[in-house]
Parts: C-alpha cells; structure tokens; sequence
C-alpha cells in the first residue's frame, strides 16, 4: 500500500469515526432547500406530542415534523415558497398558519393552539394571503447571507439577463463587467475564489478561471433567467457542506411546475444607437436581442409537475476593417469595412417533479447552454482573422428525498460538462500578414535587405493561428442525512454527507498550428520577387493533450444545536480529497531530471535555498489528504424574541489549484513556435539562412517535416509535489436587529488566506536578487529548453477586514415597496504574485517572502449597492438599482515611496494609486458611480393574463466610471484615465407576457 493511500485511508477513517461518534450524541444549512422550526405552545405552557405539516401551496407536497417533548419540531429539506401550516397536537388540538420561507433558511416559526375566540386564520379569510404567505425572516443564524428573490430577480433593471448580476446586493462581493467577460469576486479575491450551486449541483469550474464553469472569456449567461426560483449569497461563515470556495459561496435554487398551468414569454430590444460612446469616444453600442419564455403545470395534480424554459441572446457589435495604406487598396480594398461581430446564446432548462408520496419526491432536471461570440478581428486585420470562442455546458440533476420519522435523506446524482472551446474561424485557412521592409542601410547603394528590419505591416489575412479545446467532465453522488429530533442538553439537528465524484479534464491546446506567413507586399526583386513568396513563416509544434481522471471525495458533518431558546451553537467539519488535482499521476521526464542535476553539479552553483529539485521532481505525487476543515458559529437572541440577535463564527475553508495552472507541467516543456526563413533559390538571405520556396509549405502537413529539423525550445515548469491548495481561515462577529418590516445586520468580518500559488524562477543567481543571471539548461548542454526554469511556489498569503452593514425590507404587494442597501468598508492587501488569475507570474521577487505587502487588485474601500421596487398609481412600478464605489487602486510606477528590499525590484507602489474620487450624496467620495432605473406598466387582459412594458436606463446619469490610468508618477498625466468600465448609458425596450 502507498503512503498515499495509508494517509487516505487514515483521513477517511477519521472523519467517519467522528461521524459516527457524533450519532451516538438543531437546523443545518441547505444548499437547495430550507429548513422551518420552532415551538408549539398552549398558551405558556409547550405541548408535547403531535405533528406539524408543511403543505407547498404551489403544488400540494407535504412535508411532515414531530412535535418533541419540549414542544420543539423541525421540517428539514423544504423549498422555497409559500407553505400553509398545520398543527395537529396529540389531545387534538389545532393551529394553521401561512408563511414564506426563502432558500437556505432556517426559519423560525412558533405556534399556539390555545383559543383566541378569533375565526381561524384558514384560507377562506386570508385571500390573497395564500399566494404570497408572510415572509419569516432568518435571524438565528451564523452565516452572512444575503436572499436574492424572484421578486427582485424579475424586477429589478439590468440588460443582460445575468441573475448573477444581482451577487452584487451581497456586501463584500462585487460584479465586474468587460467588453468580454462578466466577473464576480468576493472577500477581496479574485473570481476563482467563488463557487455557485445550482440544484445543489457543485458547478465551480475546476480547469481554467472564472470562478463557475462557462464565465471565462464569456459574454453569456450560465442559466436561462426565467427559470431561475431565488439564489442566497453567503459572504462568510457557511457551513460544512459547502466545498471549493474560499470567499463567497452562490446558491441557487430553479422554479419547478405547480397545480395551475402557467406560463410567460419575454422579449427585449436594444439598438447599437441607445447607448453612448465611452470618454474616450469609442463607440460600445451593442445591437441586442433577448427573448424566451417558460411553462409549467400539472401532470398529476398535487403528484407529477413539469417546467420548461428557454432563453435566446443575440448581440451584434461591428467591427471595422480599415486599410492605412491607400496605395494598398487595390490588394486588400475588397476586405474592408465594416463586419458584424456576433455573439449567440441559447439556453434550454426542463424539469420533472415527483410527489411520490407524502414521504419521498423525485426531482430531475436538465441544462443545456451553448454560446459562439465571434471576435478579435478589425483595425488592420481582416475578418477573416476572426476568433470563434465557443461554450457549451450540459447539466443534469436527479435528486431524491425521503422523510422518516426523525430524519430526512436527500440523494443526488448528478452530470456536469462545461466546453471552452477558442478557434480560429479560419484555422485551415494559413494565415498572412504583409509587411513594409526598410532599407537596413540608406548609405549604401540599392535596397539593403534584412528579414527583421520592417517598417509597418499594412495588413493581416487568412486564419488565426491558435485552437484550444479545454472539457471538464463530472459524475457526482452525494448523499445527505439530517436527523432532527435528537434531545441531549438542547435540541440537535445533525446533518451529514458524503460525496464522491469522478471528474474528467481535457486540455488540448494547439498552440501556432496554423501556419503564419509574412510577405513582403512591394515584392522587391531585393527579397524575393513576388507578393505571392512568404520571407518567413512561424508554426507552432503538435503537442499531445492531456487526458487525465481526478477522483473527488467529501464528507461532513454539521450539528445546529439549540441549548436554549435564546443560544444556538453550530459545529461542523469538512474533509476533502483529490487523487489528481495536481499532476499526481505525473513523472518528470528524464532530460528535466538530468538538466535539473547538470544545473545543481555546476562548480561554484546551486539553487537558491528556496528551491530544491528533490521537492518537485516526482514519479507520482501524493494527494493533499489535509484538508480538514472546522467551522464553528454561534446565535445568540438577546431577549427571545428573534428582535435583537448576537452572531459569529470561524471556519477554515480550502478551495482548490485550477488544472490549468498544473497543465503547464505537462505542456509547457515541448511547446514552442519556430520560425522557417524562404527565398526563391534558398541560402543566406537577409542576414538569415533560408529555405528554397515550395508551395507544399502552405499546410502544417508539408512543413512540419521542415520544422522537425529545426531548432525550437520549450519551457520548464515544475510543480511541488507537496503543493497545498488555497486555504482561508475566516472570522466574523455580528449583531442583527429588526425594527418593525426592517431587517439590519451590522459584521465585523476577517479572512486570513494562505497557500496562494504562483510561478517563480528557479534558477536564480543568488537568493534575493539576479533572477534571471543564474546558469541556463543551455549553458549546461539542454538548448531544448530555454532560459528560465519556473517553479511553483504556494506560500503567497492574503488578508481581508471588513465591516458589513446591510437593510432590508423585502417587497410584497400589501405595502406596494421594498427595498434593500448593503455598505462594505474593507481593506484587503497580499505579497507576491501582481497577477490575476490561476496562471499568475512573478518576475519582480525571488519569492513572494522578500515581496511587498500591497493592496489586492480587488480592494475597493468603500462599495454600496441600494435596491428599491415602488407599486405606482396606474399599474406603473418603478425600481432601480444605486451603485457607488471608492475605485479601485491601480500600480504606481518611479515611485518614491517604493519597498526595494533588492535594488533589482522596481520602484513600484504596487496597487498604490486610487482614481478620482466624486460626489453623488457624498462629496468626493465616488470614483464609481452608476445609477441604474426600469419602469414597468402592466396590462391586464383577461383570464388572469398579463401584458408589461419594460424600459430600463442603464447608468442614466452617464457617469464615465474609469478602469485603466497613467501609472507612472513621473509623467504630468499621472492618474489619466486610460480605459473605462461598462456600462456607459444606455437604454433598452421589453415586453413580458403571463398566462
């Protein structure tokens, strides 16, 4: 047996003895579902005995909890929505009530079946009040969360159709929008940092960055809108059955079929004209196009429900080809103009429910998504030159649960695939740039011709160079086990689980493998003649993709334990595993080894101490086995009456190293462009040695027997074998007070988090400084490998304050408003790595110990986000969404104030600039601004049928929120804007119909 599995095999053991001893011993967390609890009483006195039923009004499922001994009950695993409440005590007496719960609550509800000589509060007398029921606020709880409703998913302004956008309601969180992606980053990291559940379906991306599967490089959506029910953002604290985040945890749950056929379509317009130019007048209009649509009802009333939605996104943006040479037209006229740039989505989600008895449902689902976004083409690159980025994800969910008495256990099967997929438009089509030679001597008579003396390429042509195909795959099991009436020193819920899944990566990067030629356009008789003979030609070599199998496990365990009314104390922990997360199954290939041991025998040489070979040559790595994770959290209800509550908690949280970054272990070593010189007859030529033109050099086919015979050199890049994944320890300490409708929270919130990883240089001169004067793999007889040896380093360290202050008061139709504002103060600084992203570089410090501390690239200050929905006279409503941020900071270069501990660093105030500071409220508070607004006008029809108006104004103002600037302190235009974020102003028209 392997150390490896010994260690496994330990750490399993563990934590299942520790489940088990557990057993022999309040609410958990859900990631799909809710939990309601509480105490039924007889006037003062508790009763002991009976039942309490939980009806989905939506669609007649029954949820069933015992009334224990202390007159306590739990009804773990409800979803969202409204449900009506039935107390049955055992000497017969009874109780109804209706309430609203929303996604991983646990709501408290405490119910008295004494007379109150009132007529009872059923359905005949509350009206409309079985639609909606009263929203139950979470109080008692550890977590730092934030419920995002379909009220507010539906309502509030926004032109893409993202429901991630509104992550941004979270404190702590924030949503970047780029010309190309959409990000969401948290607790002052960055995206790979979060993790979104969809169904309860783990949909982190576990190759490339972006945080969740199919949000790198994409302008779409991860899921149809429409068929969103409600999500929650945990900020901090979650608990133990959540896995691979670091900062923020999204968890979302889709609407399902219910009693009554329902159903709605939309669609929205937006001309390239209804939005304005950026500051720097660059026009960023975007023709849009949205609609789609869903359905749902019964198959078998209160048993068998479906649901269906679709959603359609065009976007057109135009591009265009310019030609700079008027002498040129007659070659290259025809590929000017203007080009459509589109981008393509469809999503389709379906959904079957099954009430199987009052015991047991059946939920299964699925998600289709594909997307195309053509670009990277225009200026003096002709369509042709285009890139094709294509994602496609398929998901399916199978979940069941099953209530006993005590107990409730949810099983989940369930299918992930997400595609990245770039190519060229064009990748057969050989590439062609035509370039301008200067004259390499003017004194000497005649054109003197040097193959790298250029003075302009007039234009690009033909296919791009690059194809990339990057899959993941996961088959995953879970099982969760809640046991809710278990009474020893307070009332427990004990929730536990286990989760295996078995995940494949496919990375297949097809670096250069289109050929690149470049002509000479004049054809000079000096060169070679002809505009139709290539002077050069650069293709990239075949390397074979990696194919590789990760096994995944978790187990947890997490008891809610009620010691009183007033005190509740959550415990939990998490352990996971990986078997090939990192290169595990990998063996460092022989001429490494030897260049590696060539390097360390040089006289006078050897690494610097922070490098030794031995940690990260391998012939196998052993898995991390020490990710366990504790996490603890306290309630406490001052005064027992869910008005005035006391939090905290601490938990450690490991994320995980994206594949991406281990691949280049693999790739990067044979992975190299070399370039071919020709001429007509062949020989020295331009101050190079060329190749005599043939025709067959046009395909990869006919030159790669050419290249094969030339020089080429990859790169070293070496994983340490006992490389731990990104760890966070977080902290926070609260108090949350409700006055009348009002729901406010005040946190003090920390995350230390370590183990943040990088490349570094290996083959440095000396510890601290000469990073790139050490011995090369060619000085030592390896010219296969160039210059610099990288290894990876994991000891970058991070650290997040904050203070959270948040006010809610949800929306419901009896007060015609809602509204909800969230503040963030925070400070978040690192060392190390300057990059974003899972492939950072660090070129500027031996390792991130003789680094500077500095603020991260996502250290705003100051961030409030405020929401408002507002019924207007007429069936008019109003809503919008206020955004206001400090700015981001930005590098400071010849700064005087610089930390050198080396005179090779650089005199960089890394991230020690801040932007412009405005008013909006607050004098010169803001360096973002943006005010964001819809109005709505509903029609009625007939039949319960609907028709509405939609305008949004996105950022109305049109405040010029700046991205990019001058960093350098020594020009007068320091502090310059350079770039700006999106959106600028803009408009867009909708139409929403519902049956």
């Amino acid at each position: 047996m392997t150390r490896k599995s010994v260690q496994y095999l330990g750490a399993a053991s563990a934590l299942a003895m520790a489940v088990s001893l557990a057993c022999a011993g309040g609410a958990s967390a859900q990631v799909a579902t809710s939990t309601l609890r509480g105490t039924v009483y007889e006037g003062q006195a508790v009763e002991t005995g009976g039942t309490v039923t939980a009806t989905e009004v939506a669609t007649g499922y029954v949820s069933r909890g015992r009334i224990g001994a202390d007159g306590g009950y739990v009804i773990p695993g409800l979803r969202p929505g409204t449900y009506r409440i039935n107390v049955a005590t055992a000497d017969g007496q009874s109780v109804e009530d209706l309430i609203t719960v929303s996604l991983g609550q646990v709501a408290t509800l405490d119910l008295d079946v004494a007379p109150t000589g009132a007529a009872d509060a059923g359905a005949a007398e509350l009206g409309e009040v079985v639609v909606t029921g009263r929203r139950i606020f979470e109080v008692r709880t550890s977590e730092v969360a934030t419920n995002v409703s379909q009220t507010q998913i539906n309502n509030l302004p926004q032109i893409s159709r993202n429901f991630l956008n509104f992550a941004a309601l979270a404190p702590g969180v924030r949503v970047t929008e780029g010309e190309t992606e959409r990000t969401i980053s948290a607790g002052g990291q960055g995206a790979s940092a979060i993790n979104v559940f969809i169904d309860g379906q783990n949909q982190k991306s576990t190759i490339i960055d972006g945080g969740v599967g199919g949000q790198d490089d994409s302008r779409g959506n991860p899921f149809p809108q429409v068929a969103i029910q409600e999500f929650r953002v945990l900020s901090q604290n979650f608990k133990a059955e959540y896995e691979q985040a670091s900062s923020s945890i999204i968890t979302s749950v889709t609407r399902s079929g219910t009693n009554e056929f329902s159903g709605d379509a939309f669609i929205t317009y937006q001309d390239a004209g209804w939005t304005d130019a950026d500051a720097f007048g660059r026009e960023v209009g975007v023709e849009r196009l949205q609609y789609g649509g869903s359905i749902g009802g019964p198959i078998i009333e209160d048993r068998l429900h479906f649901f269906g939605a679709y959603e359609r996104k065009d976007e057109t943006r135009r591009n265009t080809v310019v030609l700079n040479r008027a002498a040129y037209a007659p070659l290259f006229g025809a590929d000017t103009g203007t080009f459509d740039a589109p981008f393509e989505e469809d999503l389709f989600f379906g959904k079957l429910s099954w009430s199987i008895d009052d015991r047991q449902r059946l939920d299964i689902s699925a998600t289709y998504r594909t997307e195309q976004d053509i670009r990277d083409f225009g200026g003096t690159s002709a369509y042709s030159r285009a890139n094709a980025v294509n994602v496609e994800t398929i998901s399916v969910v199978a979940r069941h649960q099953f209530q006993g008495d005590g107990f409730l256990n949810e099983a989940q099967l369930d299918f992930y695939e997400y595609t990245y997929n770039p190519t060229a438009l064009n990748f057969t089509d050989y590439g062609r740039s035509y370039v301008i030679f200067r004259d390499n001597d003017a004194g000497t008579p005649g054109f003197q011709y040097n193959v790298f003396n250029r003075e302009d390429t007039v234009f690009n042509t033909g296919g791009q160079s690059n194809n990339q195909n990057i899959r993941q795959t996961n088959w995953t099991f879970k099982d969760d086990l809640t046991f809710n009436d278990i009474d020893w020193n307070g009332l427990h819920t004990l929730k536990m689980g286990f989760k295996f899944s078995n995940q494949n990566y496919l990375v297949d990067k097809r670096f250069g493998r289109n050929p690149q030629f470049i002509f000479d356009v004049d054809g000079r008789p000096e060169i070679n003649g002809s505009i139709d003979i290539p002077v050069r030609v650069e293709l990239g070599a075949l390397v074979a993709p990696a194919d590789v199998t990760n096994n995944v496990i978790g187990l947890y365990i997490q008891d809610d334990w009620q010691l009183s009314d007033q005190l509740e104390v959550n415990l939990g922990i998490r352990w996971d595993y990986e078997d090939n997360a990192v290169n595990n199954e990998y063996s460092t290939p022989q001429n490494i080894r030897d260049m590696l041991a060539a390097i360390q025998n040089l006289p006078g040489y050897d690494f610097p101490s922070y490098f030794n070979p031995a940690d990260y040559v391998t012939n196998g790595r052993d898995a991390f086995t020490g990710a366990f994770q504790p996490r603890i959290g306290f309630s406490y209800d001052v005064f027992g009456d869910e008005r005035t509550v006391i939090f905290g908690g601490a938990g450690r949280y490991y994320d995980r190293i994206g594949f991406n970054f281990a691949f280049d272990e693999r790739f990067k070593p044979t992975q190299f462009n070399k370039e071919i010189f020709f001429s007509q007859a062949g020989g020295m030529r331009g101050g190079v040695n060329t190749v005599a033109w043939n025709p067959i050099y046009l395909t990869p086919a006919g030159l790669d027997p050419l290249l094969a015979a030339a020089p080429g050199a990859g790169e070293v890049f070496l994983i340490k074998n006992d490389a731990e994944p990104p760890r966070t320890d977080q902290f926070n300490f609260g108090i949350r007070q409700k006055f009348g409708d009002f729901q406010t929270a005040l946190t003090l919130a920390y995350g230390k988090t370590e183990n943040l990883f990088a490349w570094y240089i290996a083959n440095a001169g000396s510890e601290t400084a000469d990073r790139f004067s050490g011995p090369t793999p060619t000085s030592v007889g390896f010219p296969e490998f160039r210059n610099l040896i990288f290894f990876s380093n994991h000891d970058a360290e991070q650290t997040f304050k904050a203070l959270y202050l948040t006010i809610d008061k949800p929306y419901n139709a009896d007060d015609g408003w809602g509204m909800s504002f969230s503040y963030t103060l925070s400070d978040a600084e690192r060392n190390g790595s300057r990059d974003t992203g899972i492939g950072g570089f660090d070129f500027d410090y031996n390792t991130p110990g003789v680094s500077v501390t500095f603020p991260t690239a996502q250290d705003e200050r100051h961030r409030i986000v405020a929401t408002g929905i507002v019924d207007l006279p007429l069936d008019f409503r109003l809503s919008g969404i206020l955004t206001l941020g400090s700015g981001l900071p930005f590098h400071q270069w010849a700064c005087p104030s610089a930390v050198r501990p080396n005179p090779s660093n650089p005199d960089a105030c890394w991230n020690g600039g801040r932007p412009e500071t405005h008013s909006f409220i607050i004098p010169n508070a803001w360096a973002y601004r943006q005010v964001d607004l819809r109005l709505t006008k509903e029609f009625d029809i007939f039949n319960g049928q609907s028709v509405e108006l939609i305008l949004d104004a996105i950022n109305v103002f049109g405040f010029e929120n700046y991205s990019n600037f001058e960093q350098c302190l020594c020009s007068a235009e320091y502090g310059d804007p350079r770039g700006q974020f999106l959106p600028t102003r803009s408009f867009q028209l909708g139409l929403r119909y519902r049956w």
